[in-house]
């Protein structure tokens, strides 16, 4: 007589399915999880491990929340006049760079380098985006 050997994916899934069934009678016993598992032989460690996997959404580690946008408004310190500006258009200086860095709490960054004239259209732009 010859032993069937489950694939690897099967056998996943029939782990999971037997530490599902686990977790729907853990709660219908109405026992502490530690009175379930010594009543068992299962080992509480494992227990939570696994209660913790059968909650989280299949195919991810950790759940990612949606990306949110943060109202930002900048201001002038000082009124610049008209003229200062036409001096500084016809300066061959280079404009001055400012480096960004957004960073949101899903782990994604974002790094960007704008002239400092260029912020406020940014700005503007980013916040006509719908999300």
């Amino acid at each position: 007589m010859s032993a069937t050997r489950l694939s690897p994916s099967r056998r996943r899934e029939d782990i999971r399915a037997w530490w599902a069934a686990h977790m729907k009678a853990h709660q219908d016993s109405g026992q502490s999880q530690v009175a379930y598992c010594r009543a068992r032989g299962l080992d509480p460690k494992y227990f939570t491990l696994w209660k913790r996997k059968l909650r989280e959404p299949r195919g991810s580690g950790e759940t990612i929340e949606p990306a949110r946008l943060v109202p930002v408004v900048v201001r002038a310190h000082k009124a610049v006049s008209p003229s200062k500006v036409a001096r500084e258009k016809r300066s061959s200086e280079p404009a001055t760079i400012v480096a960004l860095r957004l960073s949101l709490g899903n782990g994604i960054s974002l790094s960007l380098e704008v002239a400092t004239g260029a912020i406020p259209t940014l700005v503007r732009e980013l916040a006509g985006l719908r999300c």
